[in-house]
């Protein structure tokens, strides 16, 4: 068996003089990084909330609304609209809540879709882009006017 030396510091001054010097210049660099050493950058909003914010600056316009039977005589309806990026960053991924109505207007089928996609360009500030989401089975005591429409996720491009 191999024996492993044993350093006792209680034995040997200079390591201990040495150890004593680390650890001082140990707790000072720690103290210093800790009190005001590097100026303090601005706190950054939480996750999500920028883009929560950023909700209001996108505007949709509802367009046309169609149906059509499909090859499995099914009817598909279709929405059109458009979107505006009226804010100051660009839109990489958005997501919209639709609200279809009965006759009365009361609210009979909620949908979500993503008119703004992952593989579709982004949205730059200023612009205005057409869309058009198809649907199956809208319920028949759907009043045929077009869904109401709400932005309800925004992934925004970094800067």
């Amino acid at each position: 068996m191999h024996s492993n030396p044993r350093v006792s510091l209680s034995t040997n001054p200079a390591l201990r003089s040495l150890t004593a010097t680390a650890a001082v210049a140990a707790i000072a660099v720690a103290a210093f990084a800790g009190c005001g050493g590097r100026p303090k950058q601005a706190a950054k909003p939480a996750p999500g909330a920028e883009e929560a914010a950023y909700l209001q600056t996108v505007q949709l316009t509802p367009g046309p609304v169609e149906a059509a039977q499909n090859f499995l005589n099914h009817t598909v309806t279709t929405v059109y609209g458009a979107v505006t990026n009226s804010g100051k960053r660009t839109v990489r991924n958005l997501e919209i809540n639709l609200t279809f109505s009965d006759i009365e207007g009361k609210p009979i089928e909620h949908r979500t879709a993503t008119p703004i996609g992952d593989n579709d360009p982004p949205l730059k500030p200023g612009e205005t882009r057409q869309f058009q989401l198809s649907f199956d089975q809208v319920p028949d005591t759907w009043n045929q006017a077009p869904p109401r429409m709400a932005p309800a996720k925004v992934i925004l491009a970094e800067e």
